[in-house]
C-alpha cells in the first residue's frame, strides 16, 4: 500500500508540473524572434532601371539627379553609387568624379585592377588622397557596357567599423536592376585603408 501511495504521489506530481508549464502563463505574450528586433536591409532600385543595391539598415538614402548617396546612421561615412555609360571602368571613374566631386581638384590617380564581384566583366579601385582627416576610394565595375561606380569616403575608423556595411553595399549591386546578385558567400572586394 505504501508503494502505491508512493507512485500514485510521483505520478500526480508529473502531471501537474505539466500542466503548470503547458497552461501556467497563457496571458502573457511570447518573446519575438531575434530576427525581428534586429533592423532589415532595404533594397533600393535605380529609377531608370539601370542597377540596384542593397541599403544596409540604418543608413539614409537621398537620391540626386546622376547618383545616390547613402550616408551611415553616425554621418561619418558617405558612400555615392552612380551607373555611367562607359565600358571602360578607369575612365567611368574620372566621369564619376567630376559629377560628384566637381569643386574638388583631382590629379593623377593610380588605379589597380581588382577582383571582379557577381556577374561584373571587370573591376578596378582607386584610393584618393586622405584630407581633412578622411580617407577615400572608390570602385567602379564593369557590366556590359555600363559601369557602376561606387565613391566612398569618411574617417578611417568610422570607415573599418563600417567594413561590413560596405561589403554588403558592393556586393548587393545589380545590373540590371533586380538581376541577380553575387552567389551567396561572394562577397565585393573589402578594401584596406
Amino acid at each position: 500500500m505504501k508503494n502505491a501511495l508512493l507512485l500514485l504521489s510521483i505520478w500526480v506530481g508529473i502531471i501537474v508540473a505539466a500542466y503548470a508549464m503547458v497552461y501556467w502563463d497563457r496571458g502573457g505574450e511570447p518573446p519575438l524572434p531575434a530576427s525581428v528586433l534586429e533592423p532589415a536591409d532595404s533594397a533600393y532600385v535605380d529609377p531608370e532601371g539601370r542597377f540596384s543595391l542593397v541599403v544596409p539598415a540604418g543608413w539614409d538614402l537621398d537620391e540626386a539627379d546622376a547618383h545616390v548617396l547613402l550616408t551611415d546612421p553616425s554621418g561619418e561615412v558617405e558612400v555615392t553609387v552612380l551607373a555611367v555609360e562607359e565600358p571602360i571602368p578607369e575612365a567611368a571613374l574620372v566621369r564619376a568624379l567630376g559629377i560628384v566631386c566637381s569643386d574638388e581638384e583631382s590629379g593623377a590617380i593610380p588605379v589597380e585592377e581588382i577582383p571582379s564581384a557577381g556577374a561584373s566583366e571587370r573591376a578596378v579601385r582607386i584610393t584618393g588622397p586622405a584630407s581633412d582627416g578622411e580617407s577615400s576610394y572608390g570602385l567602379a565595375y564593369l557590366y556590359g557596357g555600363e559601369t557602376v561606380v561606387i565613391l566612398v569616403r569618411g574617417d578611417p575608423r568610422a570607415l573599418e567599423s563600417r567594413a561590413e556595411d560596405l561589403a554588403r553595399i558592393g556586393a548587393g549591386i545589380s545590373v540590371p536592376a533586380g538581376a541577380e546578385t553575387a552567389p551567396s558567400g561572394e562577397v565585393a572586394p573589402v578594401v584596406e585603408l
